[in-house]
């Protein structure tokens, strides 16, 4: 398990003498956040939020980069994670077996989308791709399984086992773009968002890959806390996100790289959707 550590900052000091009795308090607020990319390109986008956080809410926080999507479930579990940043599939599975309650989502997080990319200019649709090498992202994800998975059974009538000639799973969005980027296999499903992000910073070239097609839109990503952090410090840890806004220029730059506007309070139900697709024999 990889982290890093934001210091304890003055406004903490004084917050945690003004707290009342009731709401027990937090000597560091460790964060978990989805491993869906590098982790250079994790630190990059999740640290200046977490310095924001710290902040404005007086706690202080460790960010948790856990070795995979199961791993980051189990560690919220046990308890080695306060505050998570999930995938729609991991806060289902967190929210029933660990009662992980939702804090606040990102304003394109009710209409996220995977799309179905190449990079063989002869593989026009999918048509062209039945036999070959196909690649998923993780198992537990939303926009790199799941959702592609039931999109592909509902929208074209396929069933990958049947239809590629190999499936695999990358375990990373970003793996899964630079393996049909150089030949290792030669179609596969992948965040929307992460790869626009990727040929925005030049991780990704033009001509590099190609999207054959994007899903219908969504829910994904959520920010959860453990069941056992109190009330008084959950509303805190809200009023953080929510407090972010694009009428600051430092705070622009945390939402930029969030890829969103703005936060958004989120409730169990906004994840219904999955619940009901979840619960298919089969589906995970």
């Amino acid at each position: 398990m990889l982290s890093w550590i934001i210091g304890v900052s003055l406004a903490f000091q004084m917050s945690a003498c003004s707290v009342p009795e009731s709401e027990p308090s937090i000597d560091i607020l460790r964060v978990g956040i989805l491993p869906d990319v590098g982790e250079e390109a994790l630190r990059e986008r999740y640290v200046p939020l977490l310095e924001f956080l710290s902040q404005v809410s007086g706690l202080p926080c460790k960010l948790v980069i856990p070795n995979n999507y199961e791993e980051l479930v189990r560690q919220f579990g046990e308890g080695q994670i306060d505050l998570a940043y999930f995938g729609g599939v991991t806060f289902v599975n967190a929210s029933s077996e660990y009662g992980a309650v939702p804090l606040v989502m990102r304003d394109v997080d009710s209409n996220f989308t995977s799309v179905f990319i190449v990079a063989d200019e002869s593989f026009k649709d999918f048509e062209k791709i039945q036999g070959k090498r196909f690649s998923f992202g993780s198992r537990l994800s939303t926009s790199g399984h799941l959702m592609p998975r039931h999109f592909l059974h509902t929208e074209h009538g396929i069933v990958p086992e049947k239809y590629f000639g190999s499936i695999e799973y990358s375990g990373k969005h970003d793996l899964t773009a630079y393996r049909i980027r150089d030949g290792e296999v030669d179609a596969g499903v992948v965040n929307a968002e992460i790869v626009h992000k990727m040929f925005a910073d030049g991780r990704l070239q033009a001509g590099d890959i190609r999207i054959i097609w994007t899903t219908p839109p969504y829910p994904d990503y959520v920010w959860a806390v453990h069941p056992r952090i109190h009330p008084v410090t959950r509303e805190k840890i809200q009023q953080a996100f929510l407090q972010l806004s694009t009428d600051n220029p430092q705070e622009t730059a945390i939402l930029s790289r969030m890829g969103t506007a703005g936060f958004y309070p989120a409730s169990i139900n906004d994840f219904s959707m999955l619940r009901q697709i979840m619960a298919r024999p089969g589906v995970l």
